[in-house]
């Protein structure tokens, strides 16, 4: 990682980790939005309705959920990171539906967490601790798709000439 991204990083970390259960699923899911953002704005072609696709909460590719399933329809993630991020936007979406009360320890986001796939660097699962497999699996996703959108510049799309089209 260069140096500013590795900075930013280390910052979100020590916020990220230090969050309630709460604000960690909140935080966490945010991270991995923004980076899906990043990833859809680099590969579509350059133009003002790829921006209007994508900015703001009342774009058609506003949501976490459409990022989500756009990215994956785009073959920009693959299948498992696909089902990563669905169940860290649900668990996400657990805490933001829930006043009061709701923690990592909660039956349906505890079985939320022990689905998702994110291991510790040596491949031991960290099954009963739901929220360091949910911290641990948006680091995972995140740095996952940190550099996708550079990856991905060869395969951006791009204005072409059609043989049959019409004539200005």
């Amino acid at each position: 990682m260069r140096d500013e991204d590795v900075n930013y990083f280390s910052q979100f970390l020590g916020e990220f980790q230090g969050e309630t259960d709460r604000g960690s699923a909140l935080v966490g899911a945010a991270l991995i939005d923004e980076r899906l953002h990043r990833l859809l704005e680099s590969h579509f072609i350059e133009c003002k309705e790829s921006n209007e696709l994508i900015k703001g909460s009342n774009a058609p590719l506003g949501s976490f959920s459409t990022r989500i399933k756009m990215a994956y329809c785009l073959d920009l993630i693959t299948e498992l990171k696909y089902k990563e991020c669905e169940l860290i936007r649900r668990i996400r979406n657990e805490f933001a539906h829930q006043v009061h009360g709701l923690t990592f320890t909660d039956n349906k986001v505890y079985d939320l967490c022990n689905n998702l796939h994110a291991n510790t660097p040596d491949g031991t699962r960290l099954d009963g601790n739901a929220r360091q497999l949910y911290i641990n699996s948006v680091i995972l996703v995140s740095l996952a798709l940190w550099y996708r959108p550079e990856y991905n510049k060869p395969d951006r799309a791009r204005h072409r000439e059609w043989s049959y089209q019409l004539s200005s």
